[in-house]
């Protein structure tokens, strides 16, 4: 009896919870028709950032351009590290990382049906002289974070693409104008 209660409570605050809108942080859904998407064009690490965003979200993947509905196509990708603060005798105390990404969304037939768009990622690093090996490994750790971070813009992003639907030979688009 107490176990049935429970389990009665359980489904009535997971009614409840998807009733409210409530969805998993970072947790994204694409409009029926965009799937699946193919990366190109990006680094390394921001195409891993971006694989297991979309995979987490339950995004399908392609693994050629061919077999995918559209292009995610990363068209520039830039990083920075400039002087912040500077200390005693003009050394520099603090650093500047700056990724950005410019990216656009491209159909089956090469049109591009969102974007461009530019996004960036700003980080502060602290900069200790007698500390260089750790400091390298601190600026690894701080781009892997930025890279997920612009991932994560790219797919808010890509949230609100609404593609245009086809009516009488027409494109219509689905948002009002």
């Amino acid at each position: 009896m107490k176990c049935q209660f429970r389990f009665l409570i359980l489904i009535a605050l997971t009614l409840m919870l998807n009733a409210c809108g409530f969805h998993l942080r970072n947790s994204i859904s694409l409009p029926a028709g965009v799937e699946p998407i193919y990366i190109e064009g990006a680094s390394n690490k921001l195409y891993v950032a971006l694989r297991n965003s979309l995979s987490a979200s339950g995004i399908v993947l392609s693994e050629d351009s061919e077999s995918a509905n559209h292009i995610l196509s990363i068209t520039k990708q830039v990083q920075d590290k400039r002087s912040s603060a500077l200390g005693e005798g003009a050394r520099i105390i603090e650093y500047l990382l700056i990724e950005t990404i410019s990216f656009e969304l491209q159909n089956k037939a090469g049109n591009i049906v969102f974007g461009p768009s530019t996004i960036s990622e700003r980080n502060a690093m602290e900069n200790d002289a007698n500390k260089v090996v750790s400091s390298q490994q601190e600026e690894q750790i701080l781009r892997k974070e930025m890279q997920q971070n612009l991932a994560n813009k790219i797919l808010r992003q890509l949230q609100t693409y609404q593609p245009a639907m086809q009516h009488d030979g027409e494109q219509l688009k689905t948002q009002n104008n």
